[in-house]
């Protein structure tokens, strides 16, 4: 028993000593090593990934749609800001900001054409189903801006639908 008190009597005399030092031992405290590494997950990772308003994250999957086969054409563009005035009832300059924002997170766009379903992660549960239906029907109208849509877009707004209407597997019987 006088052993392990000298070890634990050596133990803090060590870390005490590091503390005075201004050694950093804050790596030894568990609940700031989760809240350090929560905040740094949350600032080093991708952007897109952390879109909570429905708004945003459908703006950035539409732009995105429009943008998967190259870069947005200006008809595909002014399509994008008249679907966010007229769908989100945004003044013309609201929707030139959200259009630059989510040209701006969508960069080159290899993340969210991968996985869309990140994308709406943290905001589908907030989706009313009204709001399900009216962000397919804009991803369709978007995709058709060009004329007859590509694979590369059908693919992918395929993909947004099985994000937004899961099929459960619930077979009818």
């Amino acid at each position: 028993m006088h052993i392990i008190i000298g070890l634990l009597t050596a133990l803090g005399t060590l870390l005490y000593v590091m503390e005075r030092m201004r050694i950093d031992i804050g790596w030894l405290n568990p609940w700031a090593w989760k809240r350090r590494r929560a905040w740094s997950k949350m600032a080093t990772g991708n952007p897109v990934y952390g879109l909570d308003k429905p708004i945003d994250a459908i703006a950035l999957i539409a732009t995105a749609a429009a943008k998967i086969d190259g870069d947005l054409s200006i008809e595909e563009k002014e399509a994008l800001k008249n679907i966010f005035r007229n769908t989100f009832n945004q003044s013309e300059q609201e929707a030139s900001q959200l259009l630059g924002s989510s040209v701006y997170l969508l960069g080159p766009g290899e993340d969210v054409f991968r996985s869309p379903e990140k994308v709406l992660q943290r905001s589908l549960e907030k989706f009313s189903v009204e709001q399900k239906k009216s962000s397919m029907k804009l991803l369709s109208e978007i995709i058709h801006v060009g004329g007859s849509p590509s694979s590369l877009q059908q693919e992918f707004v395929n993909k947004v639908e099985r994000v937004m209407n899961p099929d459960d597997g619930k077979n009818s019987w």
